[in-house]
């Protein structure tokens, strides 16, 4: 519903004189009507002095109105003047796929503005981490394609006098072959056996298990099978530990990269259902609104239609 109060500046021409002076004795409203936007007098006069030379010359002013287009407001119109709602299935919609969208649609900006940045931040967070792990990736697998050595490797088993190790030939040209006798030898004295070539597994083991430490051409002490301080199975060389620092630094950038996917799909699911309590809200709400305008009046002295300074304030709830 929608209650509209206006009030005339001019409040000095509706207290004129002409009752005090006898010219009129009567009434007269207007009305408009709907289908044509045209005016409707209904005459409300009685007799009184002067009616017959005042009465026609209303009319006659009144009715070349109904050819104009004019702005006449009443109480009547604005009282079926309704707020029109929003959908809020709609607006649960555009929030679930773009973050904000439902509550910009709700007009809460405030909030659109909110879980927008949320989700710029989320995918950025994402984008940052996720180049950050893979800088690190790149840079420990350089390092371990320079340093680590499957021939040294085979070398240190067969050296070593591990089981199965003398079908080792380290000189073997074919690498593949090589790994397949290298992992006779690692079945029978290790819990784990050689990957393929640069695969993920590949530089995560040899940076985690103690018997692939011996590949490594740049070790400070190289690992023994006897015991001592530098028993493969206890010794742990720098170059292993800050190589598998390394790799451990670029799991955690993409650890953190997940943050982001994650952070953004809580985002859309919250979002959506915020923008159905907003648009639940905008449908019901208050809403104050005021204004100036010109409106048209019919003078009380001349009984021609013109236009008046006119202050409105409209409450809709």
């Amino acid at each position: 519903m929608k209650i509209r109060l206006s009030a005339l500046l001019l409040t000095i021409l509706i207290s004129s004189s002409l009752f005090s002076q006898g010219l009129i004795l009567g009434e007269f409203s207007l009305s408009k009507k709907e289908s044509t936007g045209k005016l409707i007098i209904e005459d409300k006069f009685e007799q009184g002095t002067m009616y017959q030379q005042v009465q026609p010359q209303i009319k006659e002013n009144l009715l070349s109105l109904n050819s104009e287009k004019i702005n006449f407001i009443g109480a009547e119109d604005n009282l079926q003047v309704k707020k029109k709602k929003k959908s809020v299935g709609l607006g649960v919609l555009l929030s679930a796929l773009i973050p904000g969208a439902g509550e910009f649609y709700g007009e809460n900006y405030l909030k659109a503005g909110v879980f927008f940045g949320v989700e710029l931040l989320a995918w950025a967070t994402f984008a940052y981490f996720e180049s950050k792990g893979n800088k690190k990736e790149d840079e420990y697998q350089a390092y371990a394609d320079q340093y680590w050595d499957v021939r040294t490797y085979a070398r240190w088993l067969k050296n070593e006098g591990f089981n199965e190790s003398s079908g080792i030939n380290p000189d073997e040209p074919n690498r593949d072959i090589l790994r397949e006798q290298i992992m006779v030898c690692e079945r029978a004295n290790f819990s784990h056996t050689m990957p393929e070539y640069e695969s993920q597994q590949y530089y995560e083991l040899i940076g985690k298990y103690q018997n692939f430490q011996a590949g490594w051409t740049n070790l400070q002490h190289v690992p023994t099978k006897g015991a001592g301080p530098y028993n493969y199975q206890t010794y742990h060389d720098p170059v292993f530990t800050n190589y598998a620092a390394d790799r451990q630094k670029a799991n955690d950038f993409f650890d953190y990269a997940k943050i982001g996917p994650i952070t953004a799909i809580v985002n859309h699911i919250l979002s959506a259902a915020d923008a159905a309590w907003v648009i639940s809200t905008y449908n019901s709400k208050i809403k104050v609104e005021t204004g100036f305008r010109m409106q048209n009046r019919v003078s009380p002295y001349t009984y021609q239609l013109k236009q008046f300074p006119t202050f409105n304030v409209a409450v809709s709830f």
